[in-house]
């Protein structure tokens, strides 16, 4: 809500000395910005109107009034006494309030929206020509971009058109995200940060007060945008990011928790910042370049989950459309080269491959991308088959994150989800003969497994083999636990994130998937956390999935971990990454909202702690850090 205030000098003075309130949900006010008020207004009672300056965007579109509208469609039935009923008219005010011009919501909406999405785009560096950070400190610019957060709980389409016809105006003049300037690169990082601080802020005003338990019924999500504005936003986001690297592999970090909320930063390719069509454009500094595509890549998560959960029919019609295209192409060029024109389709074709991972799905949802993959994958080029072995472990692993309660009905109700993950899972391993391909390939393959249950039904010894079929995947997990116990670090990976995935379960219960579990707990921990004497040629594996393994290990039996697996970490001769691990984990734990279940692992880890601000004050100043931010990846022994 709007409302408007005269000055402390009094009521006597210039009307241009009174201040601009917009008030939130909670009751709180904060001032607009000093800058020029763009609106007209009228006195209670009066006929005289006043107007002020009125910024280039409203002139534009001829809407004169278009703010007046807005702030009055806000202050009809309030009163700066909040105690006042809604339904009271606008001039019950005392005569020192004023009251705007009245006009239609939506207009007055799309008026007080492009005013202040205009201010914030003049600020901007493509605007300023500044390429540094300096834009943070204005003070005007935060404000305005709280005030559009603030609005987008009940404006959030206006806002989005203006945000996303800014977006496209920036990017139009440049072929690919590598030859953009660096000031314009700095400009579309903001646009996007707001646009998704706009979808997170509209997305949290529809949560009903008190209904934690959002997994039961899926929580609630905004109304759908139309066909339109989805398609442009998807054009404009496959812009804005790089394909995935060819032979990329989808590192440890995510078997760490919590990645439904969390981003797995990938590198760029070493040719990536060449542009396709060269000498189209300038290309931009490559440390600029780095750090923002990494920033991007977050926001765009967080705008490509609220589009995707709200709008779903319009993105899974893009999602067919993109895949469609491809393996036409594909087809196409199968026996020569790719055309440039094939080349720049290809490029944006992945990257919006890519942006699959952020999809937020459900379990039939799921199902349609899966079957939807499934239907052109040997028609995909090695490119496209190494993104979709990123991004759908990535998809299935959230998945399992926001929805744990339709994972286990999965397995307790032994039925598969549909969609063919088995038929998915078939066509995987085709072409995988060398090394290098398999460890691209593992983690999809074991994601794909977890959504057949029969699998491990077979491998647990619960049921026979009924086909080959059944018997050759049986014979795939028994390979990763072959290679596991031969030190090999991406089987390591894959049979940890099963572990990770069986915490959604009751350890009683008489699921086959944990009953698997319970059998493989023991190699992981041997193979992992169990050291003889060192020897040149001992395993070395990654700090991340030795911490996912003590977490996984944990959370499965509690009781053997304080007994034996904290011991052995905690001594004095154990390795580093050993440590680490042990309070890495207490952080994740600490964090539970059942922390208190994990008492006696945290009673136990913390005298290791105190001790070592005695050894080494700067290690053990680094391991606090570490747990109390959670940054596990930067601490290194």
């Amino acid at each position: 809500m709007a409302v408007r205030e005269p000055h402390a000098a009094g009521a006597g003075e210039d009307i241009a000395a009174e201040r601009l309130f917009i008030g939130d949900a909670g009751g709180a006010r904060r001032e607009l910005p000093p800058a020029e008020h763009e609106y007209s207004y009228t006195p209670c009672g009066s006929t005289q109107t006043h107007h002020h300056h009125q910024s280039p965007y409203l002139a534009n579109c001829g809407q004169q009034n278009a703010i007046a509208a807005a702030f009055s469609s806000r202050l009809q039935g309030q009163d700066q006494d909040t105690s006042r009923p809604a339904s009271a008219p606008a001039c019950a005010h005392p005569p020192t309030r004023l009251s705007i011009h009245a006009g239609p919501a939506m207009n007055g909406d799309a008026g007080l929206v492009g005013c202040l999405v205009d201010r914030v785009a003049t600020r901007l560096p493509h605007r300023t020509g500044t390429t540094g950070r300096a834009f943070d400190d204005d003070d005007i610019l935060q404000t305005t971009r709280a005030t559009l957060v603030d609005l987008s709980k009940s404006a959030f389409g206006v806002i989005f058109e203006s945000l996303l016809c800014l977006l496209e105006d920036l990017a139009r003049p440049y072929a690919g995200v590598a030859t953009h300037p660096a000031h314009v690169l700095r400009s579309e990082l903001y646009i996007i940060a707001l646009l998704a601080d706009c979808c997170s802020s509209n997305w949290s005003s529809l949560s009903l007060p008190g209904n934690d338990d959002v997994d039961r019924t899926g929580p609630r999500v905004p109304l759908p945008l139309d066909d339109d504005r989805v398609n442009r936003l998807f054009d404009a986001l496959k812009k804005l990011l790089e394909p995935i690297p060819e032979d990329y592999v989808l590192p440890a970090q995510a078997l760490l928790e919590q990645i439904s909320e969390r981003n797995i930063c990938v590198p760029r390719s070493d040719n990536a910042s060449v542009s396709l069509q060269k000498g189209d454009g300038q290309p931009a500094e490559a440390d600029c370049l780095v750090e923002t595509l990494g920033e991007l890549d977050a926001y765009i998560k967080t705008v490509v989950e609220y589009i995707t959960a709200s709008s779903w029919s319009s993105s899974f019609t893009y999602v067919r459309n993109v895949v469609y295209s491809i393996r036409t192409t594909s087809f196409t060029d199968a026996s020569s080269e790719l055309s440039g024109s094939s080349q720049a389709a290809e490029k944006l074709a992945l990257v919006f491959m890519r942006l699959l991972s952020f999809f937020w799905v459900d379990g039939p949802r799921l199902g349609l991308i899966i079957q939807e993959i499934c239907s052109s994958y040997l028609h995909f080029r090695k490119p496209c088959q190494n993104t979709v072995a990123v991004v759908v472990p990535l998809l299935i692993t959230r998945w399992i994150d926001r929805y744990p309660n339709q994972f286990v009905r999965l397995h307790l109700f032994h039925k598969r989800l549909d969609g063919g993950a088995d038929t998915l899972f078939d066509m995987t391993q085709t072409g995988t003969d060398n090394g290098k391909r398999k460890g691209v390939m593992y983690p999809l393959q074991m994601t794909l497994l977890l959504l057949l249950p029969d699998v491990f039904e077979v491998a647990s010894n619960m049921r026979e083999a009924k086909s080959n079929n059944l018997v050759k995947k049986v014979s795939f997990l028994d390979g990763f636990r072959k290679a596991l116990r031969n030190g090999n670090e991406r089987a390591g990976h894959c049979l940890v994130a099963l572990l990770r995935a069986v915490r959604h379960f009751d350890v009683e219960s008489d699921s086959a998937l944990v009953s698997y579990a319970m059998d493989v707990q023991d190699e992981v921990r041997d193979a992992i956390f169990t050291r003889s004497p060192p020897v040149p040629s001992a395993p070395n594996f990654h700090q991340d999935i030795i911490t996912g393994a003590f977490v996984s290990l944990a959370h499965l039996n509690l009781n053997g971990c304080v007994d034996t697996l904290i011991k052995t970490c905690i001594s004095p001769s154990a390795p580093g990454k050993f440590k680490i691990a042990v309070v890495q984990a207490c952080s994740y734990f600490a964090k539970q909202t059942h922390s208190a279940r994990y008492k006696d692992l945290l009673d136990a880890a913390v005298p290791f702690m105190q001790s070592q601000f005695e050894v080494c004050p700067r290690t053990a100043t680094a391991l606090v850090t570490t747990l109390l931010t959670g940054n596990w990846t930067r601490v290194r022994p």
